[in-house]
């Protein structure tokens, strides 16, 4: 009896550590699957970048040689000194950073008064603004240019830069009022009570309080209208006719599209993409340790 109870013990025994190897064995092929997925997303989303890089480098405009060859035969940085001390390249730098800089600056003080605003009180029409604002968000930029246009041009305002900042900053609000309101919302308002008990005014609990809370739900707003403003290119071109006003995007496509079709250097015209897209690599840098926050618990309430 006893030689037959330990047999099957000895059978359990076995059947468990058996399921237990063919769990870790699945859990590890799918880790490979998941991770092998992974490597080739990765590779197919770098292989542009490194490949205008390489032509970024190359002494000879040979971007569409036939030759495949990330790494040239004489690598040079001519063409980045080029972009930067030949044309208006720091003239365009100038004018991204100031209005990347105001747009984004300008969203998140509105988006903070807005945000507060929906989150901490219960006024008529409040519901139906949270509604028109994610109504707005749905709404294509494009389809209103026209009005737009129509509308800066009777306030004789098509020549200034501002209008950029107004458009962009229009847009931009929309996210920042949404996002940080629902991380607003997250936050506990006990906090704000204790404050009120120890005498501070709705002020200091807003400025000394609430806001430090929010920094990765700001940070991800200010990623988002840097951002946005800073690679926008149609309607920049739409609204801005005056060369001495162009961003980089404009500037860029003005430098290529000026050159005609069989002049264009693409060499030069690498190395100013990716001049454009440092700022943003280093923006991102800085944020990137609040934005998963920001943008997870930003999105819980509504």
């Amino acid at each position: 009896m006893s030689e037959k109870i330990l047999t099957e013990q000895q059978v359990s025994t076995y059947s468990f550590k058996s399921k237990t190897i063919k769990k870790k064995n699945k859990q590890m092929l799918e880790h490979g699957i998941a991770h092998f997925i992974l490597i080739i997303a990765t590779l197919i989303a770098v292989f542009p970048i490194l490949w205008i890089f390489s032509s970024s480098i190359r002494s000879t405009d040979t971007m569409f040689s036939s030759t495949l060859r990330l790494i040239p035969e004489n690598p040079t940085l001519a063409n980045y000194k080029n972009i930067i001390t030949q044309g208006d390249f720091l003239i365009w730098l100038r004018n991204s950073t100031i209005i990347a800089s105001v747009t984004t600056v300008a969203s998140i003080a509105i988006g903070l008064l807005g945000g507060y605003a929906f989150s901490r009180f219960r006024f008529r029409g409040r519901k139906f603004g949270l509604s028109l604002f994610l109504l707005l968000n749905a709404f294509p930029n494009i389809l209103a240019m026209v009005a737009i246009y129509r509308l800066f041009d009777k306030l004789n305002f098509i020549s200034s830069p501002i209008k950029l900042i107004l458009i962009y900053t229009s847009w931009q609000v929309v996210f920042a009022i949404w996002n940080i309101k629902g991380y607003f919302d997250t936050l506990p308002r006990e906090i704000e009570e204790a404050a009120f008990i120890d005498g501070a005014s709705r002020k200091d609990v807003f400025l000394k309080i609430l806001i430090p809370l929010s920094k990765p739900s700001l940070a991800v707003t200010a990623l988002f209208a840097f951002l946005g403003s800073w690679n926008e290119y149609i309607f920049g071109i739409t609204f801005v006719t005056d060369p001495k006003f162009f961003t980089l995007p404009m500037g860029l496509y003005n430098l290529q599209s000026s050159a005609g079709d069989y002049a264009v250097n693409w060499s030069l015209f690498s190395a100013g993409a990716l001049l454009i897209a440092l700022p943003i690599t280093i923006v991102f840098l800085v944020l990137q340790r609040y934005l998963i926050s920001g943008l997870t618990v930003g999105g819980v309430k509504g």
